[in-house]
This record gives C-alpha cells, structure tokens and sequence, in this order.
C-alpha cells in the first residue's frame, strides 16, 4: 500500500481481493495446463477451472453459461461488440446510435468507424445526464445495425434506463450493446428482464485481477452474431482465439461471485459512504452532477464553483482521486460527459470524481473529509 495514502477511486481500478488471489495461485505453477490440451488431465483441470468460472459469472448476469465468452478486458470487448457486430450485419446498413456520454473505448471505437464510412447518430442527455427516450426513439433507422449505451457511467454514476432502451431496440431488430463495466456488483442485472445484446465487464472493476474481461452475447430472442477480431484458434466460440488465461479467468469467476453474492449489504455501506461526502461537501457549495433518482452509490461527481480541481488535487496530496476532466497528449479538455450534460468549460474544470468501496473504514472518510476541509479553509481558495 502506498504509504500516507486514502484512496478513493475505485471506479478506476479495485484492489484484487486476498479470497481471489488465493484463488488464483495454483494456477500459475500447479495447475498450470492449457484449457486446450484435451488429452491429458492437465488440461482437463484448466477446463474445468474455466468452466466453473464461466458459470459464475453467468449466474452473477442471469444467463447462459454459453453467452458467456472471456477476453483481456471490456475495452476489447467493447470493440469486438462494436466492430464484430458493424461487419456481420454490414448488408443490413451502417448506422450506430451511441450516447454522448459513453466511454471512451466506444466514443473512439465509433469514430474509428466513421472514417471507414459508418454513419453515427449521437444522443444528447439532460442536464441530469439521462438520455430521452422519445429522442432516442427518433435517432433509430432502417440502416440502424447497433445501438451502444453504458448502464451506470463511469464519470457520474448516472444509471441509464437499459431495461427500456434495449427493448426499444428489439422492437426495432437492432443488437443492444451495454457497456456494463461499473454496473457489475452495484445494481441488480438479470439478463432475463431485458433486451441486452452485449454487455462487456471487466474483474479489476469488482476486486479482481487486471487484465481480463467478459462478454456476454445474447443467443436467443434475439440471437447476436459477431465476427471474430483476433483468429487463429477456436478458443471461445472461435471469437477470441488464443490461450486462455486460467489464473485471471479463475479470479474474474471468483470475484464476481463474491461480489454480487455482497451486493445488497455494499449497496447500503456505499450509498452511506456516498451520501457523507455529500452532506460534506454541501457546506461549501458544491454541486452535484448527477441524476438523484437515478445514480450508483460508488460514484460522486462534484463541482466546485470557482475552485479548480487541478488544484484542490495538488492541495490535497494525501488523497488518490480523479478530476473530472482528461488528459489528452498533455492538453487538459474538459470532461466529455460533463459538459453533455451542459456544464461550462470553466465548471468541467472545476469537478472531479470520487469513487468509493464498500470496504473502506470510517477512518479513512473522515480523515479524507479532514484533508478536503483543510484544502479548502485555506486562504488560498479564498
């Protein structure tokens, strides 16, 4: 652990849990045979160990343990999603609709396709960041072969209305793609009461390792076809090809089970954690940007009127937090999401995000809370 340090962005990366570590060891040098090697008994416990994981998580998802395939994380997911679904439906159109306020690895994913001739609608959201679904209802088209929209977003903690959106989208025969990254753990999902074509997730979101992901694909009412990104095996359904990561893959199953079998208790202790900061940070005017009804608990996206959040950050050094704007090739831009939402360029720059686990101590929140009020009583911000 990094010394003197209160870390509070876990939306960027979670701690692998020890239950998950010990998980994970013996595979790395006792079971340590390839899932492919099917005729020795090395190879039959990797697939076994693989398969158990597959099962976990689609238990976790409510699904089939066949719509579950596993990659290196969800941004390779997103584009296996993105461009194996424009290339296998290519003779239906070239339309997609996204939100403006998806992620990154979507945003340029998409603009990777435009250049290639793929037609892109951008949905707007309210100053709440909600999408609007008469709105939403005008972007589709005939030529429309994918719709891309995040289920809690990673900035705000803005929880969209998938459950809606992606019937919308059935009704209309287009493949739902849900990028569910920072959905995992946080809010119930049950791909049974929904219309989800696709939704990526990622293990070092939710206590597991980095570097490994999942992508569920639906295979029935309706059924979704990809086309492969990388070949050259016939490793998860012949849409991943390459050896699979057993160690990583047994931590993934392991702590998505852990997490969702937690979800009800983390959801109080994180919408607690959520709501102290709120309470703290109102006394100095702040704003919050979000959707109250509609919002995960581990996610507060706060402005400060006036403030500049590059430099609250460098006057409090004894947190780990995110602003809520990005560096790009050493040019501070104001945060994409934020300012869909209609905030100024001077108001992005003035927000910043706070990402909270379930497992952090009262110590560590009032302590930080102590450093922010220490910041900001001092003459410097006044």
């Amino acid at each position: 652990m990094i010394p003197d340090k209160i870390y509070l962005d876990y939306a960027a990366s979670t701690p692998v849990s020890q239950e998950v570590i010990n998980e994970m060891l013996p595979f790395f040098n006792e079971h340590f045979g390839n899932a492919s090697s099917v005729t020795h008994q090395h190879g039959w416990y990797a697939n076994g160990a693989i398969k158990k994981a597959r099962k976990q998580v689609a238990k976790s998802i409510n699904c089939e343990e066949s719509e579950i395939i596993f990659t290196s994380g969800a941004t390779e997911g997103i584009n296996l999603a993105i461009r194996g679904v424009y290339q296998r439906y290519s003779k239906k159109g070239n339309h997609i609709v996204v939100c403006k306020t998806e992620h990154k690895a979507v945003l340029d994913t998409v603009e990777a396709l435009e250049k290639e001739g793929a037609s892109v609608s951008y949905i707007d959201v309210d100053h709440n960041g909600m999408i609007n679904l008469e709105s939403f209802k005008n972007a589709l088209q005939p030529t429309t072969v994918l719709v891309a929209i995040m289920w809690v977003n990673n900035e705000t903690g803005v929880i969209q209305d998938i459950d809606t959106l992606s019937k919308i989208a059935f009704e209309h025969n287009i493949p739902f793609l849900c990028d569910g990254t920072q959905a995992v753990g946080k809010i119930p999902i049950n791909m049974e009461t929904n219309a989800i074509g696709i939704m990526p997730i990622s293990a070092h979101k939710f206590f597991g390792p980095k570097g490994i992901g999942a992508l569920y694909i639906r295979r029935k009412n309706p059924r979704i076809s990809l086309s492969p990104l990388i070949t050259g095996g016939a490793q998860e359904k012949k849409l991943r090809a390459g050896t699979l990561n057993t160690p990583a893959i047994v931590g993934l199953g392991e702590a998505i089970n852990r997490t969702c079998s937690k979800q009800t208790i983390n959801h109080q202790k994180l919408t607690s954690i959520r709501l102290s900061f709120k309470e703290f940070f109102k006394t100095y005017n702040a704003r919050f940007n979000e959707s109250i009804e509609h919002c995960s608990p581990h996610i507060l996206n706060i402005t400060l009127p006036g403030i500049k959040a590059d430099h609250l950050l460098k006057k409090t050094r004894g947190l780990s937090y995110s602003l809520g704007s990005a560096c790009t090739s050493e040019t501070l831009d104001p945060s994409h999401v934020l300012s869909a939402m209609g905030l100024s360029k001077e108001d992005c720059f003035c927000s910043f995000r706070l990402s909270f686990s379930p497992y952090m101590s009262q110590k560590d929140i009032l302590k930080s809370q102590e450093i922010f009020k220490a910041a900001l009583t001092n003459e410097y911000f006044q």
